[in-house]
């Protein structure tokens, strides 16, 4: 009798990765329910800063990474807690200067936020959500990452024409009114961004209340600024670009 050794090493694969991610995908499963505020930030975190991927070698090697490039140390460890409640594993981390490489890989961490929402740079957009609460968690992600704090406004842009309009409307639920622009840059074989902009004193006073950052230095800055005059807000604004114009929503 020949010994099919290719196909008894795979078998054998098989049963070391159930054995390994069985008590995760049971985790998930049987806990989450209780973790929907840590989920929601995790989603919006590595949507701002990060990406899901999938690498195959061959049909028994496959890599499944999740990858998260904070630029502030608070926000390090806000997702290394979320995660390890999450999916039980703690990523590695890396202080590359001006920001921080959180790398894991768990082929249960993939497919279960794969599951849930688009990690595409040009098509991500707010997954659903159940409640008021985890809608914000996942905006405070958001905004965490992405967005600039001015002493006239708040900003977030991104090329996902999708993203940003799930937060201006999302923004209008929670009665803050936001403006949307378009930027073109000027190498047509780059993507276009949409630049959403919160500059009235009373909805930036309102995103301050509502939703604010987990990042401490934007939320020292957003502190700041939210007691700006209304005269000031907006004054010698200069044009985001040339050829900037208002988007059509």
């Amino acid at each position: 009798m020949i010994m099919d050794y290719f196909r008894l090493g795979k078998i054998g694969a098989v049963a070391h990765w159930k054995k390994v991610n069985g008590p995760i995908n049971e985790h998930i499963k049987r806990h989450h329910k209780n973790y929907l505020m840590e989920k929601a930030r995790v989603i919006g975190f590595i949507m701002g800063d990060g990406c899901v991927t999938k690498l195959d070698r061959s049909p028994d090697r496959q890599h499944h990474d999740i990858r998260f490039y904070p630029d502030h140390i608070s926000l390090v460890r806000i997702f290394l807690k979320d995660f390890k409640k999450l999916y039980l594993k703690e990523p590695r981390v890396k202080n590359l200067g001006k920001y921080f490489s959180v790398c894991v890989s768990s082929k249960p961490a993939c497919d279960d936020l794969r599951s849930i929402g688009n990690f595409d740079s040009l098509g991500w957009s707010m997954p659903k959500f159940t409640s008021k609460e985890e809608e914000i968690e996942w905006l405070r992600a958001i905004f965490d990452c992405e967005a600039y704090v001015g002493k006239k406004d708040l900003r977030i842009q991104s090329v996902s024409k999708k993203g940003i309009e799930s937060i201006k409307n999302l923004l209008e639920h929670f009665r803050i009114q936001p403006r949307v622009y378009i930027y073109d840059r000027k190498n047509k074989n780059w993507n276009r961004n949409y630049i959403l902009v919160i500059a009235k004193k009373k909805d930036i006073k309102r995103y301050q209340d509502l939703i604010g950052f987990n990042h401490n230095l934007k939320q020292k800055k957003l502190n700041k600024f939210a007691g700006v005059p209304e005269r000031l807000m907006g004054r010698s604004r200069k044009p985001l670009s040339e050829r900037t114009s208002r988007f059509e929503s």
